[in-house]
């Protein structure tokens, strides 16, 4: 009963202030937490679940983040590294990302521990895109 109390409070307030949004809004009864998230992909603009960021040592996976809130991945991985230095006393010598955690904050962030970032690198690829594929996978990246 509480959700359905919450649903009709939440069409109630975008009725009331002609508004198609609401923060947290329920768009199923039978699954209140899962909430839209806004991809902005071309195939569907609007993806439904949660986004998990897991980390992944000597091939034991960790959780280190399940949410169905849209938030950005990129802030999960300072946090990730402080754990794994809490678990194991030393910061890892590489960390293996995708581009989105690339950003300027976190390349500080390693260079200051001397932590080893792979994965693309940050603004436009490099015109010999060939080669650093193949650099790539000599490393085990592709």
């Amino acid at each position: 009963m509480d959700v359905l109390h919450n649903v009709y409070e939440q069409q109630k307030y975008m009725y009331d202030h002609k508004t198609h949004s609401v923060e947290d809004r329920i768009v199923s009864v039978s699954q209140p937490h899962v909430c839209p998230i806004v991809r902005g992909k071309v195939r569907t603009s609007v993806e439904f679940g949660a986004k998990l960021s897991l980390s992944l040592v000597d091939g034991f996976g960790r959780v280190e983040r399940l949410s169905f809130d849209a938030y950005n991945e990129s802030e999960d991985l300072v946090g990730a590294i402080e754990r794994y230095k809490t678990r194991f006393d030393i910061y890892p010598e590489r960390v293996l990302v995708d581009k989105i955690y690339r950003n300027h904050n976190n390349l500080a962030f390693y260079k200051e521990r001397n932590i080893r970032l792979s994965g693309p690198r940050l603004g436009r690829p490099p015109a010999d895109v060939r080669r650093l594929n193949a650099k790539m996978k000599r490393i085990g990246l592709r």
